[in-house]
C-alpha cells in the first residue's frame, strides 16, 4: 500500500467525509460554508480516496482568544484503513498548510472517541465534553500549539 497525501478539492473529500462522519444524515451536511476557502487534504491509495481533512483560517473563540488561528474539520479515514497510519499523515498536511498560513495554533471539535488519536500527535483537550447538534456525538474542543518547535 502505497499512500499518496495531497491538496485536494472539497468535492473530492466530501463522500468520503459523509460516509465517516455523517452517516443517515443528508448529503448536505457533508457541505462546510467554508468549503470554498478551506485547504482541503487528501490521501489516496492509488484511485481510493482513503483519507481527508479541511482546514481554514477561524478564530479560537478562547480563552483566551486567538484571531489569527485555523480550524480543523471534516478529518476523516476510511474505517476499513483506520489504524495504519494514514491519519496521521493526513493530520501532517493539515499541520503544514496551517503553518505555511501563519497561523499560530490550530482548533477542532474532536470526537470524544478519536482523542487518543489526537493526543498522539500532540494535541490537548480544552474544556468539558460537550455534545454537537449536527451529529449528536460527544466531543471536545482540541488544541494544537503551533509555534512550538517540538511540533511537525
Amino acid at each position: 500500500m502505497t499512500i499518496v497525501v495531497r491538496r485536494a478539492t472539497a468535492e473530492q473529500t466530501r463522500p468520503l467525509r459523509h460516509a465517516v462522519l455523517r452517516p443517515g444524515l443528508p448529503q448536505t451536511s457533508s457541505v462546510y460554508e467554508q468549503d470554498l476557502t478551506a485547504v482541503h487534504i487528501g490521501a489516496w491509495d492509488a484511485a481510493e480516496l482513503v483519507g481527508c481533512a479541511a482546514v481554514f483560517a477561524d478564530p479560537w473563540p478562547g480563552p483566551p482568544p486567538v484571531p489569527d488561528a485555523w480550524r480543523l474539520r471534516g478529518m476523516a479515514v476510511d474505517p476499513s484503513r483506520q489504524g495504519l497510519g494514514i491519519g496521521g499523515q493526513v493530520l501532517a498536511a493539515v499541520v503544514e498548510a496551517a503553518q505555511d498560513a501563519g497561523a499560530p495554533m490550530l482548533w477542532a471539535n474532536g470526537r470524544s472517541t478519536a482523542l487518543g488519536f489526537y493526543r498522539r500527535h500532540g494535541w490537548r483537550t480544552v474544556g468539558e465534553e460537550f455534545i454537537t447538534p449536527d451529529t449528536g456525538l460527544p466531543h471536545y474542543r482540541i488544541v494544537l500549539d503551533l509555534t512550538s518547535s517540538a511540533n511537525p
